[in-house]
């Protein structure tokens, strides 16, 4: 938004425009501050869907995988999410640990 610059050449119109800048930048310092709180408001909505986005899609992915006994998945349910907490890899043994190595690939930490 530009700031439109007046010119007046008499004392009378010279309130006038003086006035007319004041509240052109008192509503443009409105504008940008609202702008910035519907920002912060938008971001704290959204932020528990991205942030539990990655424990759905482990659930979903680990659960889907076809012929996979019931360790194997939540190995690999364990695996993800140890990955995606950076805790130190700890596959166990089995049916986990094969479920577990799949879910830490896809992890991230």
């Amino acid at each position: 938004m530009e700031i439109k610059v007046y010119k007046c050449s008499y004392s009378g119109i010279l309130d006038i425009c003086l006035n007319k800048q004041v509240h052109s930048r008192k509503l443009m310092d409105a504008k940008i501050s609202l702008l910035a709180i519907t920002i912060a408001v938008a971001s704290m909505a959204l932020s528990p869907l991205i942030m539990n986005q990655p424990v759905n899609a482990a659930s979903h992915y680990c659960a889907d995988e076809k012929g996979k006994s019931n360790a194997w998945i939540e190995g690999c349910k364990a695996g993800w999410a140890d990955h995606d907490n950076c805790k130190s890899y700890n596959p166990g043994t089995g049916e986990v640990a094969k479920g577990y190595k799949v879910g830490w690939s896809k992890g991230s930490c």
